[in-house]
């Protein structure tokens, strides 16, 4: 039984929340690290260029981002619309396919317009995550802050991390970060922009 079935078959979530809740959690609970990944210059290049030379450079970023996540192993990735969203075991390892996607697309020199090219934005995310199955993925902060930091705030080459995937890594005297503060949809939290 999926997650949205398991709460249908739930019912009214008004009586015993704590417990209907821990239940939730422990039967669906994982954690997990998202990655989430968003081309820049869409509006740019459609209005410029027209639809279809966007769409054609983002079919080509598309297939470099699937060559490197096949040789990293992640959990699942799926792509949706100009988002990618990947998922792995740790904060380490989503950083370091963060790192390895954008030089590769960067590398790749995806013409948009004018002098710019195809570039990305990533949030990372850490924590325990509801997994729903199937299309629907994983549910929870660190999945919803991972999103506004790769597809809100970031820009191009931004990588970000929540403060969740910046207290799991093992890995943060190998690269410099600056502290944020950020504010989406009337939610406000720190996260870290990777320094390269």
């Amino acid at each position: 039984m999926g997650l949205m079935d398991f709460l249908l078959d739930y019912g009214d979530l008004s009586t015993n929340v704590v417990r209907e809740e821990s239940d939730v959690w422990e039967q669906f609970g994982v954690d997990i690290a998202p990655l989430v990944i968003d081309s820049v210059g869409f509006t740019r290049t459609t209005q410029a260029e027209g639809i279809v030379h966007f769409l054609t450079q983002l079919a080509k970023a598309r297939r470099v981002t699937e060559q490197v996540l096949g040789q990293l192993n992640p959990i699942s990735f799926v792509f949706h619309a100009d988002n990618c969203f990947a998922f792995f075991d740790s904060a380490d390892a989503a950083l370091h396919a963060g790192i390895q996607i954008r030089s590769a697309v960067n590398r790749a020199a995806l013409p948009l317009t004018g002098g710019e090219t195809f570039g990305l934005s990533m949030g990372i995310g850490f924590g325990t995550l509801l997994a729903a199955g199937g299309k629907d993925g994983y549910f929870g902060d660190e999945m919803n802050i991972a999103s506004k930091l790769g597809e809100d705030i970031g820009g191009r080459d931004d990588i970000f991390l929540s403060e969740g995937a910046y207290a799991a890594l093992s890995l943060k005297d190998r690269f410099s970060f600056e502290e944020m503060l950020g504010k989406v949809s009337g939610a406000q939290f720190n996260y870290y922009q990777l320094r390269t």
